[in-house]
């Protein structure tokens, strides 16, 4: 039985492939599209699974990922930049958690301050500054006890100020209380 003796299985299987290669070649660029097609709508409907393979891929082959990473950024440098200030642009707050939260782990303070929490301080507050009480489209996440007095960056310590209210009162406490709104 040929099948069962590696060597003979081996050789039958390299034969196979040099006589059916250009067919699998024809196949493959003849159903391209539609595999493409069909991949695409697998990932979409699957995307834990695939959240799940790219994380075990990364951990598995970190330095591949990196550089592979560092190659698409150089051939894409632009695109990545239009992309990122779209992003900055459409998302500020996200950004400004983001920005806050590294702030504060620069100085190993605490920083659990997500951007849901950060929304839902903003409705409590009414989308109101906490200092002057005036509605404002932006506001800004202003530490009660600032970062560089040990302060962190929690719901507890943060509260919305408007722009000019912020920058005034700087990394100083607030002059008079702070009415804290308790979710």
């Amino acid at each position: 039985m040929p099948y069962k003796d590696p060597k003979q299985r081996k050789a039958y299987k390299a034969d196979y492939d040099a006589a059916h290669r250009e067919q699998r070649k024809t196949r493959y660029i003849i159903h391209l599209e539609e595999d493409k097609a069909r991949s695409a709508a697998w990932r979409a409907n699957h995307p834990e699974e695939v959240k799940t393979y790219k994380a075990a891929y990364y951990y598995s082959h970190p330095e591949e990922v990196k550089a592979y990473n560092a190659a698409w950024r150089a051939d894409n440098r632009q695109e990545q930049k239009t992309y990122s200030a779209n992003y900055r642009q459409a998302n500020k707050d996200a950004v400004l958690v983001t920005n806050q939260r590294r702030q504060a782990l620069k100085r190993r303070l605490p920083a659990t301050l997500t951007r849901g929490e950060w929304e839902a301080i903003k409705v409590a507050y009414k989308h109101r500054c906490a200092y002057c009480g005036k509605k404002q489209k932006r506001l800004t996440q202003d530490h009660v006890i600032p970062l560089s007095k040990g302060g962190g960056t929690t719901m507890g310590n943060i509260i919305p100020a408007c722009q000019s209210c912020n920058s005034r009162k700087g990394s100083n406490l607030p002059a008079k209380p702070v009415k804290l709104v308790l979710l």
